[in-house]
C-alpha cells in the first residue's frame, strides 16, 4: 500500500489546488498540514513524498518556528534524498536548506512570464518535454535565490534565472506556482493587497491573460507532477 504524500501548506488562501488534484488523480493519498497551526515533523517515515507550497514570507525568516522547523525538515530530506516537491517559497526553503542565499528578486514577477528549458533539462523526467520556445507560467513573488552547489538548473526566465532545479533524482524546487486555477487567481488578486498595487492596471491585463496561457500551463504542471510521483 502506498504511504501518503505530506503537503506543508504555509496559508489559507495558498493551497495545494491542481496539485493536489494531479496526486489525487494518479492515485495517491495526501495529508495537508498547516504550518502555522499544526507541529512540523523532524523526518517523514509514514510518508512517501513531501510538497512544500508557497507563501509571502520569507525563507529568511528563520526566527519564524513554521519556517525554521520547515528548514530542518528539509535538511534532513536532503540528507536522506527523501522526494521533494516546493513550489515558491517551498523552492526558496529547498534551496537554502542546501546552501543557497535567498535574495531580493530582480524583478517582482507577479502574473504571466515566460519560462525556457534549459540544456540540463533535455534528459530530466520533469521538464524533458518542454518545447525549446518554452510557455508562459504563473509567478507571485519579490525574492528569488541562488543555486545551490549540488543543484541543477533545468529552467529559467529572462528576468529571474533561477526557476527549476533539482538536487538529486526525486528533490526538485520550483519557483512559478504551478498549482494555478483561474479561481485560485482572483482570490490571489484579491488578498495580495501590496501586489495588486504593484499590478495597477497590470492585475487587469493578467486576467485577461488566462484563457490563453492557464490551459496550458496547467498541462504542463499536472505532466509535471505525474512525472514526479513515477519517481517515488
Amino acid at each position: 500500500m502506498k504511504q501518503p504524500i505530506l503537503i506543508l501548506q504555509q496559508l489559507e488562501h495558498e493551497p495545494p489546488a491542481m496539485i493536489e488534484q494531479a496526486i489525487h488523480d494518479a492515485g495517491w493519498e495526501t495529508t495537508t498540514l498547516m504550518t502555522q497551526q499544526s507541529p512540523i515533523p523532524h523526518a517523514l517515515s509514514n510518508y512517501s513524498g513531501l510538497v512544500v507550497m508557497g507563501g509571502h514570507m520569507s525563507a529568511n525568516d528563520t526566527h519564524l518556528v513554521f519556517i525554521d522547523r520547515q528548514i530542518k525538515l528539509l535538511e534532513w530530506c536532503i540528507h536522506y534524498r527523501f522526494p521533494v516537491l516546493g513550489i515558491c517559497l517551498g523552492a526558496q526553503m529547498l534551496a537554502k536548506a542546501a546552501g543557497a542565499e535567498i535574495i531580493p528578486s530582480p524583478i517582482r514577477e507577479l502574473g504571466w512570464y515566460p519560462l525556457h528549458p534549459t540544456f540540463f533539462a533535455i534528459d530530466d523526467p520533469l521538464f524533458g518535454d518542454m518545447l525549446d520556445t518554452g510557455l508562459q507560467v504563473f509567478q507571485w513573488h519579490g525574492e528569488s535565490f541562488s543555486l545551490p552547489d549540488k543543484g541543477t538548473l533545468l529552467a529559467t526566465c529572462p528576468g529571474v534565472m533561477h526557476q527549476a532545479f533539482k538536487l538529486n533524482p526525486r528533490q526538485y524546487g520550483i519557483q512559478f506556482h504551478a498549482e494555478m486555477t483561474e479561481p485560485l487567481i482572483h482570490q490571489w488578486i484579491k488578498y495580495g493587497t501590496s501586489e495588486s498595487a504593484y499590478l495597477g492596471d497590470g492585475g487587469v491585463a493578467l486576467l485577461h491573460e488566462i484563457p490563453k496561457s492557464l490551459p496550458i500551463a496547467r498541462e504542463f504542471s499536472r505532466n509535471m507532477v505525474n512525472a514526479w510521483l513515477k519517481l517515488l
